[in-house]
């Protein structure tokens, strides 16, 4: 009798022996719509495919857990069922009473290509269940849509919706208000996003989602339909560094027949900006995942940036990060005339890490002055530079 192993909140995993194909035999079926058998015989394969794997699947975790995850098993498995059976065999197929078209399979099915992709989800809310994620409406576009625009608040309930089911921990309506608050009393509104990381430390949030929506041209024709469009915009970051996780963009479109007017107008836009907000959620949580993956257990996640150092300095100071033993995973984002930034893992804590960088710079007789900076970012400046 396999093992289970509950983890509450997340999914349940049967322990189980190397990896193998299951065989299962079930049923799918299609209706036959303008009798298009042909086509009805195909969805009725794909959704034979579908029930095996979901079979599958109840295998590998309990039905609690499959309830509880559903979306996003449907998404990253089901959706996907054929890349999860591996061989199948028709053993029956016809029609069923003139409209359906029903097929019955045999099917070996990848239990281990199943559980390693639910290892793999577990891992993703195990990095990222316990994040606290802070979302602000800041424009920068002077086109943006204002913040108090209903449309605007409807997409900013679908990022959130998004966000929330992958189980991010989320500021409610009042914490944002004393947020937004903050942010006018100190007339951050139109300033650089470094002010809303300063922010969201204050508020002991681990990432940062900056969103702004764009409506399209209001009369804008599309065939012999009204398309209102929408460009979202989600600017992510991890509040700690200071690091931009993605800047993802999206477009939402409602189409109408006929000209709509002020309210529908509004209505549509609200409507293509769910369609653009939920679209912008999954893709930023895949790239958040992807990012707290490559960070893994590596320690503390630091960005370094040095300025005003000649070449042959910023060769030294590389030399050095690259060869000290404890570093790990050293990454050049920028490197420009007097401007050099990289993100570096350590197990030690920033204000060790901080004096041994300028102890050792020092050592090998490179100057540097430290500018005091808010979460995991430390500024190296050279104070002999006019």
């Amino acid at each position: 009798m396999p093992w289970k192993i509950l983890l509450a909140g997340l999914l349940v995993f049967v322990v189980v022996g190397a990896p193998h194909a299951r065989e299962v035999e079930v049923t799918g079926s299609a209706t036959i719509y303008s009798n298009n058998v042909g086509g009805a015989r195909t969805q009725a394969l794909k959704n034979a495919q579908r029930q095996a794997v979901e079979q599958g699947v109840g295998v590998v975790i309990d039905s609690n857990t499959l309830a509880r995850n559903y979306e996003v098993i449907r998404d990253e498995i089901l959706s996907t069922s054929q890349g999860f059976v591996s061989n199948y065999e028709i053993l029956k197929e016809g029609t069923v009473g003139g409209s359906v078209f029903e097929v019955t399979i045999r099917a070996e099915v990848e239990e281990g290509k199943i559980k390693d992709t639910l290892t793999a989800l577990r891992i993703l809310h195990k990095k990222m269940g316990n994040k606290r994620l802070m979302i602000v409406y800041h424009s920068q576009d002077p086109h943006a849509l204002p913040r108090d625009n209903g449309a605007v608040t409807t997409t900013l309930g679908a990022v959130r919706e998004e966000f929330n089911k992958a189980g991010f921990r989320m500021f409610n309506d009042q914490q944002m208000t004393r947020i937004y608050q903050a942010i006018e009393q100190e007339a951050l509104v139109d300033r650089a996003v470094d002010n809303l990381l300063v922010l969201a430390l204050d508020q002991q949030a681990e990432i940062l989602v900056q969103m702004e929506m764009i409506a399209g041209k209001r009369d804008q024709r599309g065939g012999g339909f009204w398309a209102v469009k929408t460009t979202l915009r989600l600017g992510i970051y991890d509040a700690a560094t200071g690091r931009q996780i993605a800047d993802i963009v999206t477009e939402g479109k409602e189409l109408s027949s006929k000209k709509p007017g002020n309210y529908d107008w509004y209505r549509m836009l609200g409507k293509a900006g769910v369609r653009a907000g939920a679209e912008a959620g999954r893709q930023g949580i895949s790239r958040i995942a992807e990012f707290y993956q490559n960070v893994g257990d590596s320690g503390f996640a630091y960005l370094l940036i040095f300025r005003n150092f000649s070449f042959d300095q910023e060769d030294a100071i590389l030399d050095y990060l690259e060869g000290s033993p404890g570093f790990q995973q050293l990454s050049e984002l920028k490197n420009t005339r007097n401007y050099l930034e990289l993100e570096l893992f350590s197990s030690e804590e920033k204000s060790r890490l901080r004096r041994k960088i300028r102890r050792d710079l020092r050592d090998l007789e490179i100057e540097v002055a430290t500018q005091s900076v808010s979460g995991n970012r430390m500024v190296f400046i050279n104070p002999d530079a006019e």
